[in-house]
């Protein structure tokens, strides 16, 4: 088994990733975890400088009823009116009996309500507390809340920077942490794509077999039943290849017995009539083993590297069996657009006749046949046509199966391998074979990958 490391490939889409997917969840976590921290925190703050401002309050207003109650209530303006002017943190408010306003904050002394309040004032937003005098007047007494305020822009901008960098830091840590298993699963994705193309000769690489971790172990499993599916490969096309060879030489020499059979028995024209057709089984038989063979040689053989020019070697196939399509009475037109491909001119050439000798057998006379090759947006794609009854769509699978021959089919001669053929030799390049409806008839397309460019010879150098 080969050893050497299967080529990763870059995932469609980003987002595609389930660890993708992960971080951004783990990111909208953590902007809501600190957006809830922030509110709560915001609560807490709130209650207690609301708590401090309260007894603030309090305490000024309680100092002020010490001095009217010294002084007397007359004496409440000139005390306000001296606080106002020495400003720390308080506004004050006083109206008389009628309602008018005597001194402090006139916004603060319009239509007081008694008891606790937040209020506008000339310096902002203030924590109020009113009390009715013994004459009918009402003091009020404000905290300026600017300072609370500022407090809680400058926390909601520490919680959005801490949060910024709480989700940076997470994110870089997630990333750094999974990369490496981001990067086993894009090895192991290759692998198993390499896989699906035919190749078995590839293994998903482990990092330490003896003390596995649970990619490890996804590795190692992946691997064992690589191992095991490439012998049981291994052993059927043992089996098949084993028994082509050993029931060929029996089917030769009964046919060899068959034709001493027919020469001694000129006499009887219904013997020989009958003795010919045995031999044409037989014959059905043994290229029918020839084909088996054929299609075990192609899915033993590594990818050929060689360019070839696809257009001529579809020329030369078209040439070749143009005479035997013809003479049928159906009619073949070939169009060739130079391009190379990669690949072994015999195995491409067997393709080709494989495909135009299908058409041929499963076409009524009277039809036309097509064999195109083109550069189909840069992929080179060689294409027979025909006009004859096609395929149904939920039969193609079963046409292109080894053995595989549809109802109609059953009656005509041929091994039901050469679709089967075709498309080994398809899946050996790394092309697609694919069947299509010609409406009507059948449309068979092999599109190939486009062939790697050599690297530049050097310029020789001059003395």
């Amino acid at each position: 088994m080969s050893s050497r490391r299967p080529e990763r490939r870059l995932p469609a889409s980003v987002w595609r990733r389930t660890g993708v997917r992960v971080l951004a969840l783990q990111a909208v976590g953590l902007v809501l975890a600190f957006g809830v921290a922030g509110v709560l925190a915001g609560m807490a703050i709130h209650r207690t400088t609301e708590e401090a401002n309260r007894i603030d309050v309090l305490g000024e207003a309680a100092s002020l009823d010490d001095e009217w109650r010294h002084k007397g209530v007359v004496h409440l303006p000139f005390t306000i009116t001296k606080r106002s002017r020495l400003w720390h943190g308080f506004e004050y408010g006083l109206t008389g009996p009628a309602g008018q306003s005597l001194a402090g904050d006139v916004l603060l002394a319009k239509d007081p309500t008694p008891g606790w309040s937040r209020r506008d004032s000339a310096k902002g937003l203030v924590l109020a507390y009113t009390e009715i005098l013994p004459d009918g007047g009402r003091l009020t007494v404000g905290r300026d809340l600017s300072t609370e305020q500022r407090q809680m822009g400058e926390l909601a901008a520490l919680l959005a920077l801490c949060g910024l960098a709480g989700v940076a830091t997470c994110l870089a840590t997630a990333y750094l942490t999974t990369r490496w298993t981001w990067r086993r699963l894009d090895q192991l994705s290759s692998t198993a794509a390499l896989v699906a193309a035919g190749r078995l000769d590839v293994r998903s690489p482990v990092r330490n077999a003896e003390r596995p971790d649970e990619m490890d172990e996804v590795g190692l499993a992946f691997n064992a039943m690589l191992d095991r599916i490439s012998r049981l490969v291994e052993q059927l096309g043992r089996v098949t290849t084993d028994v082509a060879h050993d029931m060929r030489r029996p089917l030769t020499r009964l046919r060899q017995k068959l034709g001493r059979l027919g020469r001694a028995a000129n006499a009887d024209p219904a013997v020989v009539a009958e003795i010919e057709r045995l031999d044409d089984d037989f014959q059905e038989i043994l290229r029918t083993f020839d084909a088996l063979l054929q299609l075990a040689e192609i899915e033993g053989s590594a990818r050929p590297e060689g360019l070839v020019d696809l257009a001529e070697v579809a020329a030369q196939i078209a040439e070749a069996l143009r005479p035997d399509i013809e003479n049928s009475g159906r009619s073949l037109e070939a169009r060739m657009q130079a391009v190379q491909v990669a690949g072994d001119t015999d195995l491409l050439a067997q393709a080709l006749a494989n495909l135009l000798e299908n058409a041929l057998r499963h076409t009524p006379p009277g039809a036309h046949i097509e064999l195109r090759v083109e550069a189909d947006g840069g992929a080179p794609t060689v294409r027979v046509r025909d006009n004859g009854p096609g395929i149904p769509a939920e039969l193609r699978g079963l046409a292109l199966a080894p053995l595989g021959r549809l109802e109609a089919s059953r009656s005509t001669p041929g091994s039901g391998l050469g679709l089967a053929i075709a498309a080994s030799v398809a899946q050996r390049h790394g092309a697609r074979l694919e069947l299509a409806d010609a409406a009507p008839g059948l449309d068979v397309s092999i599109a190939f990958p486009p062939p790697r460019p050599w690297p530049p010879t050097p310029a020789p150098r001059t003395a």
